[in-house]
């Protein structure tokens, strides 16, 4: 059971390397914030644009999950103070034009990025139709969840929830290149490493790091600048949920009762 003085902040993360980044930093930035307690959760997958919840709109996906949360930590929607979904953009706002169908992609890839052309390539026309099927999905849930995120209703309390991108993803944001699979997670623990054995410096170091590859200050301008730049560079508003943090650094938080 939560402590009555403690307030809790919610973050949902699609996959392990993304943990190993996202969780690096708001474990450290805790540290410095009193009666705060930050829970992420590992959703692995993409709950936005999952055929199982296409049924479902972007509002109602995100409360269920939280729901679920509350449920499995034993906490109320009233010890919140808010959620955040951390997502990859996965190509959702590429211009139609530059969705490709390449014979030369290997049948058994669904899709590829091409980052230097700023493209999405596909086997056959088939697998094209579906993915983009899918995105579209993506960004039908994400543009009612940004719309109506910041007032969801969880057991009768009102509660802001945001979403957070990295574009394309992660590895793109980090490394300005798409990795497998099978490469993510050591390249995610390589690249805290680098921040983790310099303490207060290295968490310095990694929020300048985020700042700069966040397009803006402002949580909506940050959104409709991805919509038009989504594959120039590896974008991440990020920044604005680790500056959401930092500001209940002086902060009393009491339990609404």
């Amino acid at each position: 059971m939560a402590n009555k003085s403690r307030k809790v902040i919610l973050i949902f993360v699609e996959g392990e390397s993304d943990e190993t980044v996202v969780g690096f930093v708001t474990d450290s930035l805790v540290k410095q914030l009193n009666q705060l307690h930050i829970t992420l959760k590992v959703i692995y997958g993409d709950v936005f644009s999952d055929r199982r919840y296409s049924l479902s709109s972007g509002p109602k996906i995100a409360s269920d999950r939280i729901t679920e949360e509350l449920d499995k930590k034993k906490l109320k929607a009233k010890d919140l103070l808010f959620v955040a979904f951390v997502t990859d953009t996965d190509g959702i706002y590429i211009d139609p034009m530059s969705l490709v169908i390449d014979s030369s992609i290997e049948p058994k890839d669904s899709f590829q990025y091409d980052i230097e052309t700023q493209r999405l390539l596909f086997p056959t026309q088939e697998k094209k139709v579906e993915i983009v099927e899918t995105r579209q999905r993506k960004s039908r849930k994400l543009a009612q969840l940004l719309k109506e995120g910041e007032s969801l209703t969880i057991n009768r309390i009102q509660v802001s929830c945001y979403v957070y991108y990295n574009s394309v993803n992660l590895e793109h944001v980090l490394f300005e290149k798409l990795l497998p699979d099978y490469e993510k997670q050591e390249a995610a623990d390589n690249f805290i490493d680098q921040y983790d054995e310099k303490g207060d410096e290295g968490l310095d170091e990694i929020l300048a790091f985020f700042k700069s590859r966040c397009p803006a200050d402002d949580y909506e301008e940050s959104w409709e600048f991805i919509k038009q730049h989504e594959m120039m560079q590896g974008y991440s508003n990020l920044a604005i949920l680790f500056d959401k943090i930092q500001s209940y650094k002086d902060k009393k938080m009491e339990s609404n009762v």
